[in-house]
C-alpha cells in the first residue's frame, strides 16, 4: 500500500470514529471541556446521521453543512496543517500558507464526508479523561469496536487557544499529521511550494 492510499485509509477511519455509537463513556457534563467537545460532536453528528443517512446519500451539501456546524468549528486547521508540512512551513509566504490551509481543510473534510456516508453500525468507547502535563492540552481517548475483530485505538489531541480545538489524530498508534508530513515533504523537494499546492488542488478536484 503506498503511503498516500495509507493516509487516506487513516484518515477515513478517523473520519468514522467521530459519528460512531457512544458506549461505556462517563457522563460529559462530568468530563474535561475537551472530552465533552468531541463526545457533543459525535452524538450530533450521530444522530443526524441517523435520521438523514438516505437523503445525505442522494445530496452531498446536506451533509456538508452539517458538517460545517457540528466539525467545523473544533478542529484547528491551521495548527494541523502547519504540523503537516513541518519545517517546510516556513518556506512558504503568508499568502501561500493561507493557500496551503484552505486546500488541506477540504481534502481533510472530503475524505471525511466521504467516509461518514459508510456508516455501518459500528461502535466507539471512550476512556475516562487523564489530565496533561500541561494545562493548554488536551487527549481524548477512544477504541474503535471492530465487528469481529480486535478493538483500534483513536485519540484525539486538542489544544485550548480561544477554544479546545483538535490539532491531531492518532489511530492505533499513527499519526494524521505525521503521515501527512512524508508526502508532503516529498512534493515540497521536488516541485516546491507551488507544487504541492497544485498536488493538493489536483486531488481536491476530483
Amino acid at each position: 500500500m503506498n503511503i498516500w492510499t495509507m493516509k487516506n485509509k487513516i484518515f477515513a477511519t478517523t473520519a468514522a470514529l467521530i459519528m460512531l455509537v457512544i458506549t461505556g463513556s462517563a457522563q460529559a457534563q462530568d468530563d474535561h471541556p475537551a472530552q465533552v467537545i468531541v463526545e457533543t460532536a459525535i452524538t450530533n453528528m450521530l444522530s443526524f446521521l441517523g435520521e438523514n443517512l438516505e437523503e445525505v446519500k442522494k445530496d452531498s451539501s446536506l451533509l456538508q453543512a452539517k458538517v460545517d456546524e457540528v466539525i467545523v468549528p473544533h478542529i484547528d486547521f491551521r495548527t494541523m496543517t502547519r504540523l503537516s508540512i513541518g519545517k517546510n512551513w516556513r518556506k512558504a509566504d503568508k499568502a501561500q500558507q493561507e493557500e496551503l490551509v484552505t486546500e488541506f481543510q477540504a481534502l481533510l473534510l472530503n475524505t471525511y464526508s466521504s467516509a461518514m456516508t459508510q456508516y455501518g453500525g459500528e461502535q466507539i468507547k471512550f476512556e475516562n479523561f487523564r489530565p496533561e502535563s500541561r494545562e493548554d492540552r488536551a487527549v481524548v481517548r477512544t477504541a474503535f469496536l471492530q465487528k469481529g475483530g480486535s478493538d483500534v485505538p483513536a485519540i484525539y489531541k486538542l489544544r485550548d487557544k480561544d477554544g479546545w480545538k483538535i490539532y491531531d489524530i492518532e489511530v492505533a498508534g499513527l499519526s494524521l499529521v505525521n503521515n501527512f508530513r512524508q508526502k508532503f515533504t516529498d512534493e515540497i523537494n521536488a516541485k516546491g511550494i507551488d507544487g504541492l499546492l497544485a498536488f493538493l488542488k489536483e486531488r481536491n478536484s476530483r
